[in-house]
């Protein structure tokens, strides 16, 4: 059986007071925080947070690289991207650190190529994980969440190429 690591939080008393007052004016507008934004805050802090820890141990910091294959055709174009946005922050991209999958709609843990780039990180033998969009890890929020957070816990990094094309479901 595995345990989530989503971290639950109570709610705090500006969420009971939001609660309270969309029950007692149903009527009203409200604007909702967007979640894959937060989603977004959270990586790129955990981003800068681990590069920054590795860079003053006197490291360069080691990334996977991680695609989707499409109808079994190797993701070279995918890949030359990941390896560029690597290579321009001047992170170290090992060519025995590429790990594919089939596309699938299956949760990124029980993906071969993405339960090895988390060995990698156990390991130690890299500080995080380069992918195109988050689309990539999972196209939903609550899987992709929980992967941040595994990321987090191991003090390592999830980096984006293009963060914003990326359209979630909850």
């Amino acid at each position: 059986m595995r345990q989530s690591i989503t971290a639950r939080r109570a709610p705090d008393w500006m969420d009971i007071e939001r609660e309270y007052e969309a029950r007692r004016n149903p009527d009203t507008v409200r604007v909702e925080p967007n979640p894959a934004a937060r989603l977004a805050a959270l990586r790129s802090d955990n981003l800068r947070q681990v590069v920054a820890q590795v860079r003053a141990r006197g490291r360069t910091p080691r990334v996977c690289r991680y695609a989707l294959s499409v109808g079994g055709h190797r993701p070279a174009n995918s890949l030359a991207a990941v390896t560029a946005f690597a290579e321009r922050r001047a992170w170290h991209v090992g060519e025995e650190q590429t790990f594919i999958d089939h596309q699938s709609t299956a949760a990124p843990q029980s993906r071969p190529g993405w339960c090895l780039v988390r060995r990698q990180i156990r390991a130690g033998y890299a500080d995080g994980v380069v992918v195109t969009t988050t689309g990539v890890i999972s196209p939903h929020l609550g899987p992709y969440e929980e992967e941040l957070r595994w990321f987090e816990l191991h003090r390592a990094f999830i980096a984006v190429v293009a963060p914003t094309a990326r359209t979630g479901r909850l």
